[in-house]
């Protein structure tokens, strides 16, 4: 009998256009799938400005439907929006129910309060995938909460997480991307059986470490400085990824080390948190151009972290970072926050340094101590390659692969 599905694959961002670690991934991800024999199709949200509403990316098929913007921290302007897509998304599933097997949700906010009582009552399998430990706890984000009048914003986002909790315990499958999800499913109630940790991945072909000479060359090409050591950011330019404690704290780290250099790769522009302005204005005002290059948005993320030294994430928090992974992967020494999967990835001294977040004293005192076993490099730059090896892209596949064929009834 075939193990091959149609898969419908739900998402609120996809690559492209947009360029982000969990874009990039769910797009590498879908192609596999389809490579493995399933029939995949994507529906996921429009972006601004609008992309193409349908179009064929290889053998996967994406859909975008309206409305579009960003939604978190809109509070009350979000709910109209917030309904017309649900409403549009179940009308969407139940005219083409004959045409797909297995919903996986990607991102456990809203979906699941439509589409696992849908995939119930029409006998689909559906897989919610949790894609970072704060979906579990912000039914409505705080940004909304604010904005909203407290006694009837607190009513909503009680009533809206209880009911995506029962929703989420319905599902088939419910994937934890870390350890630490995994444990908040388990709080919550969910199945043990039905829970399926398996974690983000990386395409550790083109992830990977390159030579002096092949650094250096790569330097070049992206106009970054041969002689001096190149920090990378990599990821979202959002407050929560700790940027301005890193722009605020740089100019100390510059006075013990004036050769240190910052690469910031990414875009703030699809992010509620945006602060990207906001730090391009502090190192004009610092005036720190000579010391912090904004790469922008890019796709080639990888010959970034090929051509750096060390790989710097301060984020606030975190549900599994495929930025680090990425960076582990291209074997860079890395210093991150203790938060997410890093605390299971990351043997402080060994395979990079961690360092509690919000903490400007902590992630200096981290970042001199990476400096100063600059001798040590080569060997945490092979130990970091070597912990990247779970999280290869093809191993993660097969991995959903067998989570779709698997024949699942219903309880």
């Amino acid at each position: 009998m075939s193990t091959s599905r149609r898969v419908y694959w739900l998402t609120e961002a996809f690559y492209p256009p947009i360029v982000g670690g969990q874009e990039l991934f769910a797009a590498h991800l879908v192609r596999s799938l389809a490579a493995r024999g399933h029939e995949v199709s994507v529906i996921t949200r429009q972006t601004e400005p609008p992309a193409a509403v349908a179009e064929w990316i290889g053998a996967v098929h994406v859909r975008r439907i309206r409305p579009a913007g960003i939604f978190k921290g809109k509070g009350w302007r979000a709910v109209v929006p917030i309904v017309t897509y649900l409403l549009r998304l179940l009308g969407i599933l139940v005219r083409e129910a004959h045409r797909f097997d297995v919903i996986i949700v990607s991102g456990a906010k809203i979906m699941p309060l439509i589409v696992v009582p849908l995939c119930r009552v029409m006998g689909k399998r559906c897989i919610v995938r949790v894609e970072s430990f704060f979906e579990l706890h912000e039914a409505v984000s705080a940004e909304s909460l604010r904005s909203m009048h407290r006694v009837a914003g607190r009513g909503i986002a009680a009533i809206a997480g209880e009911m995506r909790r029962l929703a989420i315990r319905r599902a088939d499958y419910v994937i934890a991307i870390s350890a630490e999800i995994r444990a908040q499913l388990l709080e919550r109630g969910v199945a043990e059986a039905r829970i399926q940790q398996i974690p983000n991945a990386v395409d550790t072909e083109k992830f990977h470490p390159v030579t002096l000479e092949e650094k250096q060359q790569l330097r070049e090409k992206l106009g970054l400085p041969l002689a001096r050591t190149v920090f990378i950011f990599s990821g979202r330019l959002s407050r929560a990824k700790g940027l301005p404690m890193l722009i605020e704290a740089w100019p100390e780290l510059l006075h013990s080390y004036p050769d240190a250099y910052l690469v910031i790769v990414g875009s703030g522009k699809l992010s509620f948190d945006d602060c990207e302005d906001s730090i391009r204005e502090s190192v004009r005002v610092m005036q720190l151009q000579s010391s912090i290059k904004f790469a922008g948005e890019s796709d080639r993320v990888y010959e970034y972290l090929q051509a750096a030294d060390l790989f710097i994430f301060p984020t606030e928090y975190e549900g599994f970072s495929l930025a680090l992974v990425e960076a582990l992967a291209c074997a860079l020494p890395v210093v991150v926050t203790a938060v997410g999967a890093a605390p299971d990835l990351i043997q402080h001294g060994r395979n990079g340094f961690l360092f509690p977040p919000k903490d400007p004293g902590a992630m200096l005192a981290a970042l001199r101590a990476a400096l100063e076993r600059r001798q040590d490099w080569a060997q945490i730059g092979a130990a970091a390659r070597d912990s990247a090896a779970p999280f290869d892209l093809q191993a993660i596949a097969d991995r959903y692969s067998a989570l779709c064929a698997r024949p699942i009834a219903h309880s």
